[in-house]
């Protein structure tokens, strides 16, 4: 009977070191999809709200260091400040005179992409919290028919007024943040983080939540 009692315990230690060793083993591509929500400070001190969805796939080179990329977009359109200029010409002599307008207008987040270094901290055998930098891009574009409407109501029928609006926001810059992993298995770890990009027009921030699957 002690021999069996023995022979239980030394094959639960044995099935314990193998779990922990599986969970260990994290080197490998992997890939997943993430939601997040991305603050865009337009001009900053207007700031829009994005919900998004996005794919990344990754190589994870030990238990510390990974490389990842990142391509998504936004989920829901939002009323965004549009600046513009209206130029009018005087017919007698060609000369221009300009005036500001502020508007606001739908716009979409079409294109959300990031490429990064990642160093991983362990806290636990299931656990990382982590650290990434590198370079990330926002692009939105303005919804073309309420630009057209927008102008047709500023100009009307005057040809000698043209409506120019600044271009679509297209911004790319250093991108960072951190973050938690947590491995439910060795194939299956579900991530949380916070996001930060830099740019030159305004402050970007998002937190994403992902699942990821381990090759």
């Amino acid at each position: 009977m002690k021999t069996v009692t023995k022979l239980g315990a030394l094959l639960l230690g044995l099935y314990s070191f193998s779990s922990q060793a599986d969970i260990l083993q994290v080197n490998g591509y992997y890939q997943g999809v993430g939601i997040g929500s991305t603050q865009i400070d337009v001009y900053e001190s207007d700031s829009i709200r994005f919900t998004t969805l996005y794919g990344q796939f990754g190589y994870q080179f030990s238990r510390y260091f990974a490389i990842e990329g990142r391509v998504g977009f936004g989920l829901n359109d939002e009323s965004t400040p549009l600046n513009g200029l209206v130029y009018t010409q005087n017919p007698q002599d060609g000369s221009l005179t300009s005036e500001s307008i502020k508007s606001e207008i739908d716009s979409s987040l079409d294109l959300q992409t990031s490429i990064f270094v990642k160093a991983n901290y362990p806290i636990s055998i299931r656990a990382d919290v982590f650290l990434f930098g590198g370079y990330g891009r926002n692009k939105l574009s303005y919804n073309e028919g309420e630009i057209r409407n927008l102008a047709e109501s500023i100009t009307g029928s005057d040809t000698n007024s043209t409506l120019i609006t600044e271009q679509n926001y297209d911004e790319g810059g250093v991108t960072y943040g951190t973050g938690i992993d947590y491995r439910l298995t060795q194939r299956w770890q579900v991530s949380a983080e916070y996001q930060y990009f830099d740019t030159d027009k305004g402050d970007i921030y998002a937190l994403n939540l992902s699942v990821n699957y381990r090759f």
